[in-house]
């Protein structure tokens, strides 16, 4: 079922890139942190696809969005390294949409979210 989910997230996502003129990587990890599906749209740099996945991660192990996750290391003062995990990151974009999108990621995630809390 989540795979299902999964897919039907990153089609949107991606339509709304496409709308948008935007390329990105998407990536979208279960509960555990586990790659659930990912797509990288024809052009996107080799690099989106490791941000994304990292972003998809980091908010499902935080469970929570990684802007979110970026303002408690601020807000607490803390590095990432004081996580000890390797693969978290505060870059916005909690599925995991990482590109050129004028700093839309996590506008684009979200889009992706909402659509996987609907099922």
């Amino acid at each position: 079922m989540i795979e299902r989910a999964a897919f039907a997230a990153i089609e949107a996502i991606v339509a709304a890139a496409h709308e948008a003129g935007f390329v990105v990587a998407v990536a979208i990890a279960d509960a555990h942190g586990d790659l659930v599906a990912a797509y990288r749209m024809e052009h996107a740099r080799p690099r989106w696809m490791r941000a994304s996945l990292r972003k998809a991660y980091t908010a499902a192990v935080m469970d929570r969005d990684t802007d979110a996750f970026h303002d408690e290391i601020v807000a607490r003062n803390l590095q990432i390294a004081s996580y000890g995990d390797p693969m978290l990151t505060a870059l916005p974009g909690g599925i995991g949409v990482t590109g050129r999108t004028t700093g839309r990621d996590a506008e684009l995630a979200r889009a992706g979210a909402a659509l996987l809390q609907q099922r």
